[in-house]
């Protein structure tokens, strides 16, 4: 049953409808490679200087992992979703930890001391579509979710991240950060425009929404993000330990059970992945930094280079 729910018998494409599985599958892979498999494109800079960030003790986020960590990552795994590209699902983990948790320590403690020439024998994901509607007929009407081994590593530097993030990024951004609920912003909204109202005073609101935005992300980008939150604490053994990550990961994307040929990505963050949340709430708060200092200052003209 979740089979036949889940079956995609026709995608629409700009030569029209497609039903046998080759052209499916020959769709999918070119739709992904320009998305996923080509860099972005940068045409400014941005200021870091005035975005005034202050400095967090964040020691703590690149010292050596302990046996204790990584055995809570491994119970809290799902015990019954669906597999990553090596077949495995998290009960197998589980039951057969005693037996497997030396290699898998070694593994994680490889990457620990920036030994990742072989990550990406790990770092390959397949990518499941979701529907976002229940009409779904193109590929943009799906959501990719990633199944992926190295979750486990990425698991563990999110258990270490999430409890800076609520100092860190700024107070407005409210999604993906724990102890934040994103539906404040909505009454915050609502409550400013009841008062904007009850004083009959004139206003501008702007809803920006991006589009694909785990998708979109450039790495150039992001790790300048990371190399200028060294202010913040940061260290550079952190910052390495993402571009590892980024640098090593392919994705196929499954299609009715079967996999499209390997894309090696240039751009974006994982959807499913643990830690893409917390590297999207990083990437994006300069930007609502940035836009507060101009309202601060009573200025609101961009000031790019």
């Amino acid at each position: 049953m979740r089979k036949k729910k889940a079956f995609i018998a026709t995608l629409n494409g700009d030569l029209g409808p497609t039903v046998t599985q080759e052209s499916k599958l020959t769709m999918t892979l070119n739709h992904f490679s320009n998305l996923l498999g080509s860099p972005s494109i940068r045409t400014g800079a941005i200021r870091w200087e005035e975005l005034g960030y202050d400095h967090h003790e964040l020691d703590d986020l690149d010292e050596p992992f302990t046996t204790q960590e990584i055995e809570r990552v491994i119970k809290e795994m799902p015990t019954e979703k669906a597999a990553g590209s090596d077949g495995f699902i998290g009960i197998f983990y589980k039951k057969c930890w005693n037996i497997i948790k030396e290699d898998v320590t070694q593994v994680i403690m490889s990457f620990f001391g920036n030994l990742t020439s072989k990550l990406h024998l790990i770092n390959t994901a397949h990518i499941v579509l979701l529907p976002k509607t229940q009409d779904a007929a193109t590929l943009s009407d799906y959501g990719p979710i990633s199944l992926i081994i190295v979750k486990i590593i990425t698991k563990l530097l999110a258990n270490r991240l999430t409890p800076h993030l609520n100092d860190i990024v700024s107070n407005a951004q409210n999604t993906f950060i724990k102890k934040r609920c994103i539906h404040d912003n909505f009454i915050y909204v609502q409550r400013v425009i009841q008062l904007l109202h009850k004083k009959r005073q004139l206003a501008l609101f702007i809803k920006l929404d991006i589009s694909k935005p785990f998708d979109s992300i450039g790495w150039s980008y992001l790790l300048e993000v990371l190399e200028v939150l060294e202010n913040l604490g940061f260290s550079l053994k952190w910052r390495d330990w993402i571009a590892a990550l980024l640098g090593s990961a392919t994705s196929k994307i499954l299609i009715n059970g079967q996999p499209t040929k390997g894309i090696r990505r240039e751009r974006g963050l994982r959807q499913g992945d643990p830690l893409s949340p917390m590297l999207f709430s990083l990437a994006i708060d300069p930007l609502q930094t940035y836009h507060r200092n101009r309202c601060e200052q009573g200025n609101f003209e961009p000031r790019l280079t």
